[in-house]
Order: C-alpha cells, then sequence, then structure tokens
C-alpha cells in the first residue's frame, strides 16, 4: 500500500495530516507526486492524497480553510471531504464530513525542511504561482512545536497564561477575548500573565489596556498554555475553529468557550468536555469561579478534553476516519 500527497499542498497546514499518514502507513510509503494531482494549485484551502491499495485508489481531500465554502473543483475529484470548519449550510454530500480542527506541527528537520521544500517546489512548480509563499510555509512549519512538545500535564495550580491576535473583521471574537482578559485580572484567584498581541500597524482601538507590550515566541506561548490552569477558546475568523480549539484539546485544559459555530466529529458537551460561556464578562467571570473553586470538575474537564482528542482529533484517528470511509 502507497500513500502520494500533493507536492504542492501547504506544508504548515497539511503537517498535521502528513504526520498521522506517517504513523499509519510508515514514512517509507508516503511518496510526494504531482501524478494525481494536475488539476489543482497550491492554496490554503485543502490537502489532497492517495492512498493505492493494489489496484483501488482512494482519493481523500482533507479542507483546513476557515470559511465554510466546498470546494466543487475538489468536491468532485475526491471520495471522502473532510472538513474543518463544516456548517449546516455547507454543500451537502455523502462524501462530506467533520474532522474537527488541528494545528501546525514540526514533522521535518532543518535538513528535510530544505530538501523537501526544493523538491516539492520542482515537482509542482507549474501549479504554484506564489513560490515564496510556498517556501516560506516550509519555513513556518519548521517554526512549529513537534505533536510530541504538547503534553498532557494535570494541573492545580492557579496561574492561568493567555495571548491572541486582534482581529480587523471579527468584533466579537475581540470583545469576547477581551472580556476573558479582564475577567482574569479580576479574580483575586488567578495569578493571570497575557493579553492581546500588539498589531504592527496598532490599528484597532479600545483594547490599549488588555494589550501586552511584545509577542511571545512560540516556545515560550507553549510551555506557558501547558502550565495555565484555565484556557479560553472562542471561533475565530469566519467563525473557525481555530487552532487553539486542537491545540488546547491536545493539551487536556480546562476550556472555557463560547458557543460553536462548526459542526464537530462529535459534540463537546458543556460540563463534560468545556465549559460554556455566552461571552459576557459577567458570565466568564461566574465560569472562572467555579473552576477555579472546583478541583474535581477541572480535572474532568482536563481528561475528557484529552479523550476526545485522542478518541476524535489526533492525526492517526483523522487518517484513519477519512481513509475508511467509502
Amino acid at each position: 500500500m502507497k500513500v502520494f500527497i500533493d507536492p504542492s499542498c501547504d506544508i504548515q497546514y497539511s503537517s498535521f495530516y502528513i504526520y498521522g499518514l506517517y504513523s499509519v502507513y510508515g514514512k517509507n510509503n508516503v511518496i510526494f507526486s504531482s501524478k494525481y494531482f494536475k488539476y489543482f494549485n497550491h492554496n490554503n484551502h485543502f490537502f489532497a492524497f492517495v492512498v493505492v491499495d493494489r489496484e483501488i485508489l482512494k482519493r481523500i481531500v482533507l479542507d483546513y480553510t476557515d470559511s465554510k465554502i466546498i470546494d466543487q473543483l475538489a468536491l468532485d475529484w475526491c471520495d471522502v471531504y473532510g472538513k474543518i470548519n463544516l456548517a449546516p449550510s455547507s454543500i451537502k454530500s455523502d462524501k462530506i464530513i467533520s474532522i474537527g480542527p488541528s494545528f501546525g506541527i514540526q514533522i521535518y528537520s532543518k535538513i528535510e525542511t530544505l530538501w523537501f521544500a526544493l523538491s516539492n517546489l520542482l515537482k509542482s512548480s507549474s501549479r504554484i504561482k506564489n513560490k515564496r509563499k510556498f517556501l516560506s510555509d516550509y519555513k513556518a512549519q519548521y517554526k512549529r512545536p513537534k505533536l510530541i512538545d504538547y503534553k498532557y500535564k494535570p494541573n492545580a495550580k492557579n496561574f492561568v497564561f493567555f495571548i491572541a491576535s486582534l482581529w480587523k473583521n471579527e468584533e466579537q471574537t475581540n470583545l469576547f477575548r477581551a472580556n476573558y482578559i479582564r475577567g482574569c485580572r479580576n479574580n483575586a484567584k488567578i495569578d493571570f500573565k497575557g493579553g492581546f498581541a500588539p498589531r504592527t500597524k496598532n490599528d484597532i482601538q479600545d483594547y490599549e489596556e488588555v494589550t501586552v507590550n511584545s509577542r511571545v515566541d512560540m516556545d515560550v506561548y507553549l510551555s506557558k498554555i501547558i502550565d495555565s490552569a484555565i484556557v479560553f477558546n472562542t471561533p475565530a475568523v469566519k467563525g473557525c475553529h481555530g487552532w487553539k480549539l486542537a491545540e488546547y484539546l491536545c493539551l487536556g485544559k480546562a476550556i472555557i468557550s463560547t458557543p460553536l459555530s462548526r459542526q464537530l466529529p462529535k459534540n463537546l458537551m458543556d460540563n463534560e468536555h468545556v465549559i460554556y460561556s455566552n461571552g459576557s464578562q459577567e458570565d466568564i467571570s461566574l465560569k472562572l469561579d467555579e473552576i477555579m473553586s472546583n478541583i474535581d470538575l477541572r480535572k474532568r474537564l482536563e481528561s475528557n478534553a484529552k479523550n476526545y482528542f485522542d478518541t476524535y482529533l489526533s492525526p492517526e484517528q483523522v487518517v484513519k476516519r477519512v481513509v475508511n470511509i467509502s
């Protein structure tokens, strides 16, 4: 059995699934080749691969774009179309399934990153319009943590860390995140660090008092999130599942979340996997108090979050689901 990957793929967004393919099929059986993908161009929409078992081919598309839009060309081409941000209003098809959120990870060493960047550029050059972006994706992949760095660590401390971006066209996301930051700062039980990351252009007003002075390196961010007693999630750009949700579940964190607008393989249940909030500062403050004062609740949320990731969202489980579904 062999697996063929489109060499024009966005490696940073595809890395999670390539890791899954390596784990399930073995790295030597996973090959970058343009043979099956001549109609696809390099984009930030989906990852395509083909599983060949003797004479049987299974064409798979994994769609990681922020929007709920289904790519019609990819849908027509594939046998299974897995989508992160699937909405009830998305195109209906028996091919389409919800795969839940993921995040970028480092899958290649520095030498491998350079090798695959150049070799895949050569293999798919005619299908890559923005070659600078294509190569920069490989650099971004190398700067991401490895999946093994996302360590599950049950937490009984009162330290809480949160850092997030301000989005130009997502006022509700900005507001909910600001409410969480203020709720943490005002809670005497919490030792809070963080805020909004500063924008280069400083072009979003009214959040100055909850914005930190400088950005945080990725290794520092991850270590502080691992140590954080509580984390916060809210749908981000275009109502999407952000990387944060997948990271939090992978780490087994106690999550406060506003309601999700995109589907999941299985719903995250209130008081079981997450604690839901309406996003107001008052309600978020109540939920913070609830988790900080109830260690058994916190432990249950942490354990169930980790189990959810391992069951539904891990790279291996996503690959097994989409390949086994006909």
